[in-house]
């Protein structure tokens, strides 16, 4: 079978921060296979696999065949958790696929040549959507969408219909959805010239504001602040309702 790599996990027959912590000393991370209608299966892979996955082409899009035991598993990464400190890989979610039906992915884009728009005219360019979202056979996604940009004038666009996809591939997102642009750069100094005065005026009319009579004025020590997120190996619960959710990603904080 195309397009899929082969990694090998051992079977959790434990869980919780402590075996999480000795997995993590030896090179390994918990992991959990989940999806598919069947249960939850908790698995052990080797870091190391995890990282060179995601410094491939297709990363997180990379189609998996877990070896376990005597049980081949094929699945994707679903979520991949970081420690916040350290950004250390702590965690990893996988969810079952079938090789012979579609899923939806996002896919990145790549941006080729230098715009005659910023190169000749000194305009601005603004790469606005940097992903797309298709539909295919999980081993038929692309690596990236790549389009040239070379032509692109100031006042021109590139749109989502407008981008080289295979034929085999079909596009989820808005078709209209603009990939990137090249506007006038005195154009962009005025609006955030204007934004500025703006934000400048509200600020002077706030500080001229005087309470009404009886009303308490606030007091400035009492703003709350955002809480911070929870302490280093602190655990997630991915095991729980594994199940959930349906946009792939990666998170910080820890995991079991």
């Amino acid at each position: 079978m195309e397009n899929v790599t082969t990694l090998k996990a051992e079977t959790r027959n434990q869980v919780g921060k402590k075996i999480a912590r000795q997995l993590r000393r030896t090179g390994k991370i918990p992991a959990i296979i989940y999806g598919g209608d069947k249960e939850s299966v908790p698995v052990s892979l080797l870091v190391d696999d995890i990282k060179s996955i995601l410094r491939s082409g297709k990363k997180e899009n990379t189609v998996l065949r877990i070896q376990r035991d005597k049980l081949n598993i094929d699945a994707m990464l679903k979520e991949v958790q970081y420690d916040y400190l350290s950004d250390n890989i702590i965690h990893v979610d996988l969810i079952r696929i079938d090789l012979e039906k579609p899923v939806i992915v996002d896919v990145p884009i790549k941006l080729e040549g230098e715009a005659v728009g910023v190169k000749v005219e000194d305009g601005v360019f603004d790469f606005n959507n940097r992903e797309i979202k298709v539909k295919c056979l999980v081993t038929q996604i692309p690596d990236e969408v790549i389009f040239d940009v070379s032509e692109l004038h100031i006042g021109q666009s590139v749109k989502a219909k407008e981008l080289d996809i295979e034929e085999h591939v079909q596009l989820i997102s808005n078709p209209n959805a603009v990939i990137c642009s090249i506007s006038v750069k005195g154009k962009m100094e005025e609006i955030v010239e204007e934004v500025a005065e703006e934000e400048e005026d509200a600020a002077e009319e706030t500080e001229g504001e005087t309470p009404a009579d009886g009303e308490k004025q606030p007091d400035k020590g009492s703003e709350k602040v955002p809480g911070k997120g929870s302490g280093k190996g602190s655990e997630k619960g991915s095991e729980k309702g594994s199940g959930k959710g349906s946009g792939k990603g990666s998170g910080k904080g820890s995991g079991e």
